[in-house]
């Protein structure tokens, strides 16, 4: 295999001018927030409407308060548990991503093979991958064959086989072609090959 990498200052620079492979975290919202937004869901209102119109007729003696009662309780219940599961989801979410964060992956820097953690990869890093590794960044293969299980992204169940990028080849940034047999996507991971 060729030496590839990235010198100490290359990597600065890179990092300086695109930053790191961090992936960006969406503002997280509080519980009571969620709990707050939940009550502009559609259901949600018809259902206080139908609760005020009910309360007006007991108001003027023409309704059952038991219905009344039975409205606000499913409000507050559905409202409640969808803001649950969302608040419970996003938490999930969010530990999944941190997970994924302590992953490390072998690249070239220097010259030389070095392991390093996944949110420290940089734009022009030269990457090592063998079976059973999760592509850690988007990029082109520059020596060897790989198949790819990109089921995760496409949810394609057939392996996408990968060859080497001839020089003259431009990634095309607007286009996301997951069957382009250059192209390395970011979740994938390398069945077969090095």
């Amino acid at each position: 295999m060729s030496k590839y990498g990235l010198s100490k200052e290359q990597i600065e620079e890179s990092r300086r001018k695109y930053g790191d492979n961090t992936l960006t975290q969406p503002p997280r919202e509080t519980f009571w927030s969620k709990l707050l937004g939940n009550f502009q869901d559609p259901i949600i209102r018809i259902l206080i409407v139908a609760l005020l119109v009910n309360a007006f007729f007991v108001y003027l003696g023409h309704g059952d308060w038991i219905e009344t009662i039975g409205i606000f309780l499913a409000i507050i219940l559905a409202t409640f548990v969808s803001t649950w599961s969302e608040y419970s989801n996003e938490n999930a979410f969010q530990k999944l991503q941190e997970e994924a964060s302590r992953i490390r992956c072998k690249v070239w820097r220097d010259g030389e093979p070095k392991e390093i953690a996944i949110d420290d990869v940089v734009v022009g890093e030269a990457i090592i991958l063998e079976a059973g590794d999760k592509i850690p960044a988007d990029g082109i293969l520059l020596e060897g064959t790989l198949k790819l299980d990109q089921a995760a992204l496409n949810g394609e169940s057939e392996e996408a086989k990968k060859t080497v990028a001839p020089a003259e080849f431009q990634w095309d940034d607007g286009k996301i072609d997951f069957l382009d047999e250059h192209k390395l996507f970011r979740g994938s991971v390398v069945v077969e090959g090095t």
